[in-house]
């Protein structure tokens, strides 16, 4: 697994739980050389939930006015797309291969999710998000990985942990018949990660 933070990879064998949250420590609390965006303002509430995302969903096409279905993309554009956008924020994204790229620090709020931003962490995962792409071995290990750690480190509950289709219900402008958000979408193994985070 790569682990990275802005567009330095700082490649890492992880061979236990406790050399993951060690790297992740140095990811989140004291990003290196300050390549994490940081543009977020400081959190006035306590983190007590985790949002999980698909970075593919239903939107309506700005020329149309349609229906369509943005595909996945690839992390790097994903990346540079949203730490550009003047509101919206993630803190970490999960590529297929299990590469986890950090951006806004944990303890400032990165808007993500209406409602929830200042009190949640965001994670997104390069997905379709319409339920048919599958999310690879590789992926899932890293978010059980930082599910762990970040649930440790935080005191958050299983019930904690949310999809972004829990939390966000509105419909689509251009077709009220479509939800606006639906990610991380009916592929993703929601109730498999759970169990692997929140081991008996």
């Amino acid at each position: 697994m790569i682990c990275t933070t802005g567009t330095r990879a700082v490649r890492k064998l992880y061979g236990s739980s406790a050399a993951f949250v060690l790297v992740l420590a140095t990811l989140t609390v004291q990003p290196i050389d300050a390549f994490a965006r940081s543009t977020g303002k400081v959190r006035s509430e306590a983190i007590d939930m985790v949002v999980i995302h698909s970075t593919g969903g239903p939107t309506c096409d700005a020329d149309t006015g349609k229906l369509v279905w943005v595909k996945a993309g690839n992390l790097d554009e994903n990346m540079r797309q949203i730490e550009k956008h003047p509101k919206l924020g993630i803190h970490y994204m999960i590529d297929r291969d299990g590469t986890l790229r950090a951006s806004v620090p944990e303890n400032e709020v990165a808007n993500h999710v209406f409602h929830y931003s200042g009190r949640s962490i965001g994670i997104e995962l390069i997905n379709d998000g319409d339920g048919h792409d599958p999310f690879p071995k590789a992926q899932l290990a890293t978010l059980v990985k930082l599910l762990r750690d970040i649930t440790q480190r935080y005191g958050i509950t299983r019930e904690g942990i949310k999809r972004h289709s829990d939390l966000d219900h509105a419909l689509l402008s251009c077709d009220e018949t479509q939800r606006r958000k639906v990610d991380p979408g009916a592929a993703f193994p929601y109730i498999s990660i759970l169990d692997q985070v929140f081991l008996p």
